[in-house]
């Protein structure tokens, strides 16, 4: 006997019979609003708690002086926003994979893609390294004033641990997201948030570590967020990941032109605002100038 092709009742699972009636469309428009909203909340909640991440952290920095809130201001929209742009895009790559292996069923296939992003986003901040460790003379060179360019050389080599973070957990977020599994992302990132901020006042404000303390609390907080969502996968996600594999080396070329195919529009528009960044620079008072673009 055939399957067949419409349900008779309605289910969260299946497809909906056409609707014939006003109470129909009400269960159908509620049901599904359900559904997106049971994902859509804690993405958003997500990415608010890791954009305040960085807000606190300009605070922090704008309570030290106002060189030191431009110097972190130049650093996070020009070279931050260069690194970040381009592991952020890389790992969109996790998202399309993993996606076609679950609707596949092919849950062994994700974890190998998880391990070929990582291998090439750590690969590629290895790369990107002397960005950070030459970020002074770039500055310079690009016409940015000389006390700001060296606090943020500093700053930038400082945060080169936050870096390698970011290929870890960005792979990881994309990994859980094909998989729906996205309120421990936001019950990890509240927890990191409440780190980062409690971890700032206590190097700013109690051991007035200044630049420093911004640089360890942004490190030791990347790397609390990447060990929790590793630790997840490892010990709680048991579909999908089978343990780290040699298989993760195969094919690796395919999987970067894919990888760098998703970051194209990312850059183009992270980077926009790091042009804006580095005009401001430019204007009759850069301190004041680059500390206000920043705030807005």
């Amino acid at each position: 006997m055939e399957t067949p092709l419409v349900i008779k009742s309605f289910t969260s699972e299946n497809d909906y019979v056409a609707v014939k009636s006003l109470k129909e469309l009400k269960h159908v428009l509620w049901s599904e609003t359900l559904k997106i909203w049971k994902i859509a909340i804690p993405v958003a909640l997500s990415l608010l708690f890791q954009f305040l991440n960085n807000s606190s952290t300009s605070i922090y920095a704008g309570h030290l002086g106002d060189i030191e809130l431009s110097s972190f201001s130049i650093y996070q929209n020009v070279i931050g926003s260069i690194v970040f742009a381009l592991l952020y895009g890389m790992s969109n790559a996790v998202t399309t994979l993993c996606g076609q292996a679950y609707g596949a069923r092919q849950f062994q296939n994700a974890g190998i893609y998880l391990q070929r992003s990582w291998i090439l986003l750590l690969t590629t901040c290895i790369l990107l390294l002397p960005l950070n460790i030459f970020a002074t003379p770039i500055l310079k060179l690009l016409g940015q004033e000389k006390e700001i360019a060296d606090l943020v050389g500093k700053y930038a080599i400082l945060v080169i641990p936050n870096m390698f973070s970011y290929a870890i957990n960005l792979p990881v977020m994309k990994y859980l997201q094909s998989q729906s599994k996205v309120n421990v992302i936001m019950y990890i990132g509240i927890v990191t948030f409440l780190t980062q901020n409690g971890l700032l006042y206590t190097f700013i404000n109690v051991f007035d570590w200044g630049i420093i303390g911004l640089a360890m609390a942004s490190n030791i907080s990347g790397w609390v967020f990447s060990g929790a969502l590793v630790i997840y996968i490892i010990v709680w996600c048991k579909e999908g990941w089978n343990g780290f594999s040699w298989m993760a080396f195969r094919e690796l070329w395919e999987f970067v032109k894919l990888s760098i195919g998703s970051c194209v529009m990312i850059c183009l528009e992270q980077w926009y605002s790091a042009c804006i960044m580095l005009l401001a620079g430019h204007l009759d008072n850069p301190v004041i100038d680059v500390g206000s673009y920043s705030i807005w």
